[in-house]
């Protein structure tokens, strides 16, 4: 397919997306059925949320009120939405490929010479040969507001945070419904969330010393002092699994006589969770960091999960325009060009031709940088003035920022039970995982802030795909 010119594509968000690729994604029967009867049980809603979370595994890093109403997905719809984000992970890895492969590609990307001295150590030990393998991943998207179609909003594919608590709040939210006597309806059919669902991503890791009739030895991979409670947790998962598993810290981590090591002991795998901001950080804070890791990847059988080649190119938010940017679209199929049309919003790279078109119409843009966490690094046009937003269109210019039209989401009923419980209209999002290429589970998001974030004021919710008998009525 030849490059289309950008007129085609237009210099900035069309009018009318595309169709999602699967709309209708929320199951309101049983939403509206559950939120009435929680509300009608009154105050002792709240008091069983009280009772049941302190006999409940950990399930957050940061405190945030649980909702004991689920998001209720219809299982027709997650499925058709789940053929086509476990594509869009094939295609993710492409992208990585093609930054491993082409010049122009890896020229646009424009990643700090650190992240290819260790790409190229991955490709010299010869674990980068074919397609990137993405072990763990998070789609963060929207259910829009208009029709319930899935739009795919970030990717990421460094240390998705919330694989071991998105589970947990599940059961949490279980717990509490068994205890008010409304038991959650049927569950679709293999999508409720496993805890031990981290082994599908870690199993190449381990099979070797399985082989060998040894205990596997895996690091849950966290700067010292800087370590969440998601990874400990983690780390205990692993060993009840009969995995010896521990927290250590990467700038530990070395290669001694054809073996990773890290705390004085070997180690099978390591579960990497320190997110890009961070590693770029502490990149720079040690600037032997990389030749160190270079050495590792390049000399043991340290099975990472992800590749850096995964986490530096998929995980950027550039790669949500790299895929509609008009100069690459000879590298992508007919298939794919449909997939990112469906599944995409708008999205391109920052330029000083399109800062202009931003500044008059900020309210239809969204801007945001290659790599962030919690959100910082989001700046939606509609929700700040215009001298915050200038400045931000000015940032994104000089830092390959990525400027993406604005999607409404999909507005949930939410019980609050912080005080009399009461039913609030909140925003969602609708997060994926995808763990070794396939569907895993999904968790979501709700806040009132312009940022679906929990460390922007928001809230995680439990999520749910009934099966169709229940969708249709027949929960009881």
């Amino acid at each position: 397919m030849a490059a289309l010119p950008e007129t085609a594509a237009g210099p900035h968000p069309p009018t009318a997306a595309a169709p999602a690729v699967a709309g209708g994604l929320l199951d309101w029967v049983t939403a509206l059925d559950y939120a009435a009867r929680l509300t009608a049980a009154g105050d002792a809603i709240a008091a069983l949320v009280r009772d049941t979370e302190p006999r409940m595994p950990v399930f957050r890093n940061r405190a945030y009120p649980l909702s004991p109403l689920p998001l209720f997905l219809r299982e027709e719809a997650a499925a058709r939405a789940g053929h086509h984000l476990e594509a869009y992970v094939r295609l993710l890895g492409k992208v990585a490929v093609l930054y491993r492969d082409d010049p122009e590609v890896r020229q646009w990307y424009g990643l700090p010479h650190a992240a290819d001295v260790l790409v190229e150590a991955e490709r010299r030990a010869g674990r980068q040969d074919g397609p990137a393998e993405i072990g763990v991943c998070r789609l963060d998207g929207y259910a829009e507001q208009d029709g319930e179609g899935l739009r795919l909003l970030e990717n990421n594919a460094d240390a998705p945070a919330g694989t071991l608590f998105t589970p947990r709040i599940h059961r949490t939210v279980g717990a509490v419904l068994d205890a008010a006597g409304i038991p959650l309806p049927a569950h679709a059919a293999a999508s409720a969330p496993r805890d031990d669902a981290l082994l599908d991503a870690l199993g190449p890791g381990l099979a070797d010393a399985r082989r060998q009739g040894r205990t596997p030895v895996v690091a849950v991979l966290q700067p010292r002092g800087a370590a969440n409670r998601e990874s400990h947790e983690t780390a205990g998962v692993l060993r009840a699994l009969g995995i010896d598993a521990f927290v250590a810290d990467p700038r530990e981590v070395t290669a001694v006589r054809g073996r990773a090591r890290a705390g004085g002991r070997g180690i099978d795998a390591c579960w990497n969770k320190v997110n890009t901001v961070a590693w770029q950080q502490l990149a720079q804070d040690d600037p032997d960091l990389c030749h160190r890791w270079a050495a590792v990847l390049r000399d043991t059988d340290l099975h990472h999960v992800n590749s850096f080649l995964a986490r530096y190119v998929c995980e950027s938010k550039l790669t949500l325009a790299l895929v509609q940017e008009p100069r690459f679209a000879d590298r992508f199929t007919a298939g794919e060009h449909d997939l990112v049309a469906g599944l995409l919003p708008w999205s391109r790279k920052v330029h000083d031709g399109l800062a202009g078109r931003m500044l008059e119409d900020q309210h239809a843009y969204v801007l945001k940088e290659p790599y962030d966490i919690r959100g910082d690094g989001v700046t939606v046009g509609r929700a700040v003035g215009r001298s915050t937003w200038a400045a931000a269109v000015a940032r994104a210019v000089a830092g390959q920022g990525v400027a993406q039209q604005y999607v409404a989401p999909a507005a949930y009923p939410v019980l609050r039970t912080d005080g009399p419980p009461r039913v609030t209209a909140m925003p969602v999002s609708l997060d994926t995982y995808v763990l070794r290429g396939r569907v895993a589970f999904h968790g979501s998001k709700a806040s009132l802030q312009p940022r679906l974030n929990i460390f922007q004021g928001g809230r995680k919710l439990a999520v749910h795909v009934t099966a169709d008998a229940a969708a249709t009525g027949g929960h009881g």
